[in-house]
């Protein structure tokens, strides 16, 4: 592990040892690995404006779904190292996918780490006219009926599949997993009454729109855009906390000037007004910092999550 956290961090920082143009030299692609609607794609919408003028080109954002997000990261681990793909990446693909899955379309060393976004507790969000108000009804009624209730996630090895997981290992739970292709279609399930369960970072807009019950936080502590609503420790389930973030990354050997470039522009686009205000009516806490800290903050991830995923007994063939 020290071999490869050292790589990692020589990977995220080293300058190629050939000439190159000045970046940028065109447009900046970037691969949002969910559909629409996502707090990924969400996200890249939101500060594209600001890294725009910060960069002096345009992000052109693709959307490309599927695989918990692997889909996408594969493509942009193949893309060309120069500085013009980027990967707006998040804890499942970085951290919970390499344990999680038996076989991933990239390798999870394959990319250089730019900027941290974000690190954001979920939402426990329950059909609008469910009889579970809160996380005690809930466990209550999985108890009562294994297998019975099923749960929405954004895919495999996303953060909303391993926040349920432990909920259900830290619970004595059985529930049925629903995979969809992102958060937007889990959400759209929810909202229909068509799932019994969703813990996901985008639902706080339809909470807020009162089609969706918010029941608990995972976080350790309460969120303060939604201090009312108690965490999933206070509810019932001692030793329960699960945040999730989100960042940019590269393909790895991207030159050393595009990652100190965009982690500025990225940087400046997190402490615009307009845009920290959006945040705040999204649920989305900001990071910010350096590329060398969310290189090492990925490294801790990783290895934190290994023995979770383990324990929760996941795993995707």
């Amino acid at each position: 592990m020290r071999r490869r956290t050292f790589g990692f961090l020589a990977a995220a920082l080293a300058a190629p040892s050939v000439a190159r143009a000045a970046w940028p030299e065109k447009p900046v692609t970037v691969i949002v690995p969910y559909p629409p609607g996502g707090n990924n794609d969400i996200l890249a919408r939101l500060l594209a404006p600001t890294v725009e003028k910060q960069i002096g080109q345009p992000l052109v954002i693709e959307n490309r779904g599927g695989g918990g997000g692997t889909i996408g990261a594969g493509a942009a681990a193949r893309a060309p190292a120069d500085g013009h793909t980027l990967l707006f990446a998040d804890i499942g693909i970085l951290a919970i996918a390499p344990h999680l899955f038996a076989r991933l379309p990239y390798d999870p060393d394959a990319f250089a780490p730019v900027v941290r976004l974000t690190e954001v507790s979920l939402l426990v969000g329950v059909p609008k006219d469910s009889p579970h108000r809160t996380v005690a009804d809930l466990v209550a009624a999985a108890k009562a009926r294994p297998d019975a209730l099923n749960f929405g996630t954004p895919g495999p090895g996303t953060a909303g599949h391993l926040a349920t997981q432990m909920l259900m290992s830290l619970s004595g739970t059985k529930m049925t997993h629903v995979p969809f292709r992102g958060s937007a279609p889990a959400a759209q399930e929810l909202i229909a009454g068509r799932i019994d369960l969703l813990i996901d970072g985008t639902l706080l807009p339809a909470v807020n729109q009162g089609t969706v019950r918010a029941i608990a936080v995972t976080g350790a502590r309460r969120s303060p855009f939604t201090p009312d609503l108690p965490t999933v420790a206070e509810s019932g389930v001692p030793g329960y906390a699960f945040t999730s973030w989100h960042g940019v990354v590269a393909p790895r050997g991207v030159p050393a000037e595009a990652v100190q470039k965009l982690n500025t522009a990225f940087n400046a686009a997190l402490r615009e007004p307009a845009v920290l205000e959006r945040a705040r009516q999204l649920g989305l806490p900001f990071a910010g910092g350096s590329a060398a800290d969310f290189a090492t903050w990925i490294q801790a991830e990783r290895q934190k999550f290994g023995p979770l995923v383990q324990a929760s007994g996941a795993r995707v063939e």
